[in-house]
């Protein structure tokens, strides 16, 4: 929607009542940006994929706070722009009521189910930048050993592309099983990660990332990683493990953009 700066910033004014924070927001820069200069005020949190209305939200995660930001196209002055607004949930004192009771509970569950994965049921994206890194980034700073480890199902798009995504999905499903498995079961300091597209993030704070990759790779080499791609046909994946150590560049996003590098080939 085109605005002009005046516009936008009464539209802002407008919505500050309704939320708890109203920020304007340039996706392709990643920055916060003032509106009435349009100049940049800070890092800003990557944008999520909008639809064809110009809008999207996400849940964000912090502690025991939970979070929807909601998020609008907006073109001040040409720009192609986004307005970003979060709305905290409410705690609720359950204060010994069925009602109270029921809602916590509710809420709990929410929270659990916005956290994964609708595909295989590990932690999404979402709970990975909102929740885990910072405690990632705390086990390192107190001198724990912090490894990662990217596994790309090799077979993944090809399945998109010639099968159909329901069988994509069955594959993921099976390597998120025996990865998950080799993490332990999602141990406090081993979490296993959806990225995107085929590509499965495990974290592990006390495992170097030699001995986590291995680990990954010796359950992916011993399991039966066999899927259904039809009610007739079953398929068989394969996957490539990569890793990188916390010690090699100290910083969250550097890690696992070197990791990413290492699966790519790079």
């Amino acid at each position: 929607m085109e605005y002009t700066r005046e516009q936008l910033t009464a539209q802002i004014q407008a919505m500050q009542p309704m939320f708890d924070d109203v920020v304007l927001v340039d996706p392709s820069a990643g920055q916060k940006l003032d509106p009435v200069t349009l100049q940049p005020t800070g890092p800003a949190q990557e944008v999520p994929r909008l639809d064809e209305r110009g809008r999207a939200w996400e849940p964000l995660f912090e502690d025991d706070d939970i979070s929807l930001v909601l998020y609008w196209s907006v073109r001040p002055d040409g720009r192609p722009l986004v307005l970003a607004g979060t709305y905290r949930l409410p705690h609720v004192d359950a204060g010994g009521t069925r009602e109270a009771n029921a809602f916590t509970r509710m809420m709990a569950q929410c929270r659990e189910e916005l956290c994964r994965d609708y595909v295989t049921g590990v932690y999404n994206r979402a709970y990975l930048d909102a929740a885990f890194r910072g405690r990632i980034t705390a086990a390192a700073s107190s001198g724990k050993p912090v490894s990662i480890a990217l596994v790309g199902i090799n077979e993944y798009a090809t399945l998109c592309r010639t099968e159909s995504t329901a069988a994509a999905d069955r594959c993921l499903n099976t390597a998120a099983g025996i990865l998950g498995l080799a993490l332990n079961g999602e141990k406090e300091d081993n979490t296993l990660v959806r990225l995107e597209d085929g590509v499965f993030l495990a974290v592990s704070v006390g495992s170097s990332a030699g001995a986590l990759a291995a680990r990954l790779e010796d359950a992916l080499r011993n399991a039966r990683r066999n899927f259904s791609i039809t009610l007739a046909r079953r398929g068989e994946f394969s996957a490539t493990v990569v890793s990188a150590d916390w010690g090699e560049v100290g910083n969250w996003d550097l890690l696992l953009g070197l990791a990413e590098q290492r699966l790519n080939g790079g």
